[in-house]
């Protein structure tokens, strides 16, 4: 059940969440939006019929207008953004002691707010919200890592796990980075962009933790440690069977501060004339 519910002394059948439905299910009966019961399988539950409601007139999926942050007065200036875009870093050093767990949830429930191909909404959040759990982790992924080294079973396109190997065996977590947290989001392959899906979800909890003054780490290297020598990962993290789109992001408290952002002139832009 959709619970599409329009609260009629509020509703000046002004139309717009009739428009902008994306589904276009949604039709005026009797004077005031309303979708069918017919209609319900094919809503996307994107909620914009709620998001665009003027005078907080419509309910959807159990939230109501009043469960919802106001967009006026408090979306971040151009400025604000724009320090935090080019101000966020690559960070690996990080302080050896744990985010507060609620701070780590609310970082992922912004990032699950992320949009999705077809507004599926298909991702799984992995997180490793324990030190000492990522300890366990990292210790168990570079003990396979040096028995494939050992055994002669690392192929060529993955030549650099064995540098890897040897320095973790000197003291230096280059896969890892010993940070103290990990988040892995993950997708089913069946949909129609998973590692799109997955890179925005990151690219939204990369910003956010920035802007919580957290460090963060896109972590391709564990991804590729994961994938080739730890064949359990998926029930280590659990990631569903079938999710073979993902990874991951390594986060924590920083141990280094940066003190200007960066501005990187030398991408290219090419203006398309047709």
């Amino acid at each position: 059940m959709l619970n599409f519910i329009v609260d009629n002394e509020k509703c000046v059948q002004c139309n717009q969440c009739v428009t902008d439905c994306p589904a276009s299910i949604i039709r005026f009966e009797s004077g005031v939006p309303a979708i069918a019961p017919s209609r319900e399988d094919r809503c996307l539950k994107c909620m914009h019929c709620l998001a665009v409601c003027p005078t907080a007139a419509v309910s959807i999926l159990n939230v109501t207008p009043e469960d919802c942050l106001p967009l006026k007065g408090n979306m971040p200036s151009d400025h604000q953004l724009e320090t935090l875009m080019k101000g966020r870093r690559s960070v690996r050093r990080f302080k050896q002691e744990n985010v507060e767990k609620d701070l780590i949830d609310r970082l992922i429930t912004l990032s699950a707010n992320a949009p999705t191909a077809k507004n599926a909404m298909q991702l799984q959040f992995s997180v490793v919200d324990d030190l000492d759990v990522m300890r366990k982790i990292s210790k168990h992924t570079y003990k396979l890592v040096a028995e494939a080294v050992a055994d002669h079973r690392v192929p060529e396109e993955m030549s650099h796990f064995r540098a890897l190997s040897r320095a973790y065996a000197e003291g230096f977590d280059i896969v890892f980075r010993k940070a103290p947290h990990m988040l892995v989001v993950s997708s089913p392959t069946t949909g129609s962009s998973p590692m799109i899906d997955v890179g925005i979800a990151l690219t939204h909890f990369d910003l956010a933790a920035t802007n919580a003054g957290l460090g963060s780490l896109w972590c391709g290297f564990a991804m590729q440690a994961f994938t080739h020598f730890v064949p359990e990962y998926k029930e280590i993290l659990g990631i569903p069977e079938d999710h073979n789109a993902a990874y991951s992001i390594m986060f924590g408290k920083p141990a280094v501060k940066y003190y200007r952002a960066v501005d990187r002139r030398f991408q290219a832009i090419h203006r398309v004339k047709f």
